[in-house]
């Protein structure tokens, strides 16, 4: 039983490293392929919908550990990252943020590489923690 849930875990913690993935500016059908392709321990939730917001949405199914969202503009590209973690996943996503980007300050990084800049921002919550990924403001 034990070999099990060990196995499990890890199986978790290698889908961590879909928080760093800067997918700004992908249509829908390019973000699922990525997905298909690169992350496929995270399973498609087409059981929500919202009328005001277009979006994508993968979970790693039962276990709970994790949710990501791919919202996507009125032009059908993607504006917004948003992954949500259960905080035993906290110095993981952490390390890998660090990894794949620039950090600029305290719980945020910055990346120039993909279509879109991008600001990268770690948010504690209640329950969870947020990472965002969102186009750098033209300010």
């Amino acid at each position: 039983m034990m070999k099990i849930f060990s196995l499990a875990i890890i199986t978790i913690l290698f889908t961590v490293n879909l928080c760093g993935q800067n997918l700004l500016g992908y249509k829908p059908l390019k973000v699922e392929k990525y997905m298909r392709k690169n992350h496929s321990g995270l399973i498609k939730d087409n059981n929500t919908s919202n009328e005001y917001y277009d979006y994508l949405k993968y979970t790693d199914g039962t276990a709970g550990t994790s949710t990501v969202y791919f919202f996507f503009s009125e032009d059908n590209t993607c504006r917004l990252v948003k992954s949500m973690y259960v905080y035993s996943m906290k110095d993981e996503v952490e390390e890998e943020l660090d990894r794949l980007y620039t950090r600029t300050g305290n719980s945020r990084w910055s990346d120039s590489r993909g279509r879109v800049n991008a600001l990268i921002e770690l948010k504690d919550e209640e329950w969870f923690f947020t990472v965002n990924i969102e186009p750098e403001s033209k300010e």
